[in-house]
């Protein structure tokens, strides 16, 4: 469904990645934005530390975040065009949901 004449529809789709702390997602940015490049994937960071704006947020395809601005992000937005277009979501250390900061996950 998001291949076109074998070639991926990077405009179809978002890959949400959470991580539980800002100094992973920077890892994880750098990380995946090398392996994914050949591919013309877009990864992205979306911390407290950088935000996007929603033309940048349009051309990601995997937005690195943590679990707190994702949060502002899907409860707060007027705009949940982008949000809709997520297909998978990532969540990291997902053993932390007993953590204090679990009930944001």
């Amino acid at each position: 469904q998001y291949l076109n004449g074998g070639v991926v529809d990077t405009k179809a789709f978002k890959i949400v990645y959470v991580a539980p702390m800002k100094a992973l997602v920077q890892e994880v940015v750098k990380n995946f934005g090398r392996r994914l490049a050949p591919y013309d994937l877009t990864v992205r960071e979306l911390s407290g530390d950088s935000t996007l704006t929603r033309q940048q947020i349009m051309d990601t395809n995997v937005i690195v975040t943590t679990p707190e601005k994702w949060d502002i992000i899907t409860r707060k937005s007027d705009d949940r065009s982008y949000t809709q277009m997520v297909k998978l979501v990532i969540i990291d250390e997902i053993h932390l949901l007993h953590d204090s900061r679990g009930p944001v996950l």
